[in-house]
């Protein structure tokens, strides 16, 4: 999963695609709104990497999913989380989203 800020200024996303490309495209999916746009990029290559470089509208606390075409064939596909949180070690996506049921006992029966 690759993290990128809420920024508009130009952001890379750097990965192995499955074939290299000369112009790639890039379209973005926001997993909840479902709605995709193109996203305009410019290449390099970085030490077998490929970079793409763009300037993405992300919203806070959002996951997309990114797909990289060669004309129509797929070289790339991932996950863009964005957040502006600086410590990312103590940030956790699933915050609250889980529910402990406190009245359960441990009591185990044991058979023979």
């Amino acid at each position: 999963m690759h993290i990128l800020t809420t920024s508009t200024d130009n952001q890379d996303l750097k990965f192995i695609p499955r074939a290299d490309a000369t112009s790639p495209t890039l379209s973005l999916t926001d997993k909840e709104k479902r709605t995709t746009s193109n996203v305009t990029v410019t290449k390099a290559d970085d030490g077998g990497y490929m970079k793409l470089t763009g300037s993405f509208e992300l919203k806070e606390g959002r996951q997309y999913l990114f797909r990289v075409k060669d004309g129509i064939t797929e070289i790339y596909r991932g996950l863009i989380f964005c957040t502006d949180q600086t410590a990312l070690d103590k940030y956790f996506i699933n915050s609250g989203e889980y529910v402990t049921q406190d009245n359960y006992d441990n009591d185990f029966i044991v058979l023979d």
